[in-house]
């Protein structure tokens, strides 16, 4: 009876841990499903992130050869979620020039300083969250010092100030930059951005100013 009673006891104690291993596997898996998944994400966002700058870019293209006219794109510096500074903006319009007196916007032309009236195409296009233009001009040419890049300020529809680079696609199917530089624009993930060099997991799209056509390179 005692020996019988032992066994009951002993199937009983294994059974418990039996239960634990399987729990303590399913958390495994749970844990290690959810990296996984997470990553997964990430990297769609990324791939997204650099379709949708492409599209933008060969929409602009494509709408300077059909109208006929100049259109311009604004790199745009936007704020992290702390404030700090970080390049993900972009924006698609033209430069008019406002002749005028009586228009709004009307501006007194000032010899070597008048610059025409940016007027948007479309509202800013923000990367999505997590993702940045490299600001170093050593990987992000199109946000450097470069004469042939219009500079300056802006304001944004919250009435906040911007910093932004621009450059224009021109009818005949060229850009407005010189074909002695390499133009590229990098994305990488924000908290990449301090690092010395660039990481693993990047993606830098190049502008061709003979053709305004762009190619990736994702690495």
């Amino acid at each position: 009876m005692n020996h019988s009673t032992s066994s009951r006891h002993r199937s009983r104690a294994f059974t418990l841990i039996e239960v634990l291993i399987v729990v303590t596997i399913m958390a495994l898996l749970l844990s290690v499903t959810a990296s996984v998944s997470q990553g997964v994400v990430n990297s769609m966002n990324f791939r997204q992130a650099i379709q949708n700058v492409k599209t933008q870019l060969e929409a602009a293209r494509q709408s300077a050869m059909t109208t006929n006219r100049s259109v311009m794109v604004r790199l745009i510096e936007g704020e992290d979620e702390f404030g700090n500074p970080i390049w993900n903006g972009l924006q698609i319009g033209s430069a008019e020039s406002i002749v005028d007196p009586a228009a709004a916007n009307y501006a007194t032309p000032v010899s070597g300083s008048f610059e025409p009236q940016f007027k948007a195409i479309d509202s800013i296009e923000t990367l999505p969250t997590g993702f940045v233009f490299h600001p170093a001009s050593t990987y992000s040419t199109l946000l450097s010092n470069h004469a042939s890049l219009n500079t300056g300020t802006m304001t944004d529809s919250a009435g906040s100030s911007r910093k932004y680079t621009a450059f224009s696609f021109l009818p005949d199917g060229r850009c407005s930059l010189p074909s002695d530089t390499d133009w590229t624009l990098t994305l990488v993930r924000e908290q990449d951005i301090k690092a010395a060099t660039l990481p693993a997991d990047y993606a830098t799209i190049q502008l061709d100013p003979r053709t305004a056509r762009t190619r990736v390179y994702r690495r």
